[in-house]
């Protein structure tokens, strides 16, 4: 069977792939990138990069050491295309969820409003307690650098038509037809410098993958593959 690694997003660990991981598990070799900082390994200060999450997710391929496929969920879509852009040819494909493409200190500046735990625990308790048992006692400093991180997104906007096209492989972006956090418009632009992109629209579908449609989207991810 061929190698698939599933990433989780910003905010998430290993265990938000769980239910995916059980759909595909028997048709894949299925590989799960945890990020540093995140999750059983939220005990970590370093800061947030981009640089790190690409060095993680490159030395899971060479531990592999074959080819593979990639499905990121939000930022780890984000972070497979810009390792990709660095010219990987281990990576077979990729398909992505959810990943905000466009950045700007505006754009920063406005998702960062929803990263203060303070507030998190004071409105949304259960999502407090969530990330709490998720990341443990870290998950605020797991948000502070969840926000700072996003900041310098904001700053660097990484994800560029030179960058995404030098892309040869094929890439599949998904998106959720009622997603508040990442644009059509972005996403379509995005594949536009892609030279082998496709878009996929999941209907009745939310940005948190907990409200995606999971069995359009397993369905997307194996026919893709399969036709390459």
């Amino acid at each position: 069977m061929e190698h698939l690694i599933l990433i989780h997003g910003a905010l998430g660990a290993a265990d938000q792939m769980d239910a995916l991981k059980e759909k595909l598990v028997k048709n894949f070799r299925i590989h799960i990138l945890e990020f540093e900082g995140h999750g059983s390994l939220s005990k970590s200060n370093e800061p947030f990069s981009t640089s790190c999450f690409i060095e993680q997710l490159e030395g899971l391929i060479a531990d592999i050491g074959e080819p593979v496929h990639i499905f990121g969920y939000s930022m780890g879509g984000f972070i497979a295309l810009l390792a990709s852009s660095k010219g990987n040819n281990q990576i077979r494909s990729i398909t992505t969820l959810g990943t905000k493409m466009k950045w700007s200190s505006e754009i920063a500046e406005q998702e960062v409003k929803h990263l203060n735990p303070e507030k998190i625990a004071e409105k949304v308790p259960a999502f407090a307690q969530a990330l709490e048992k998720r990341h443990g006692s870290e998950w605020e400093g797991v948000l502070h650098r969840t926000a700072d991180f996003m900041k310098t997104l904001g700053e660097e906007a990484p994800i560029t038509e030179e960058l995404m096209s030098q892309i040869n492989i094929p890439v599949q972006l998904c998106l959720a037809d009622q997603d508040q956090m990442v644009s059509k418009t972005e996403t379509e632009e995005v594949q536009s410098w892609l030279p082998n992109g496709t878009l996929k629209n999941l209907t009745d579908s939310k940005h948190p993958i907990e409200q995606v449609d999971l069995n359009t989207l397993v369905s997307n991810i194996k026919a893709f593959i399969k036709s390459i």
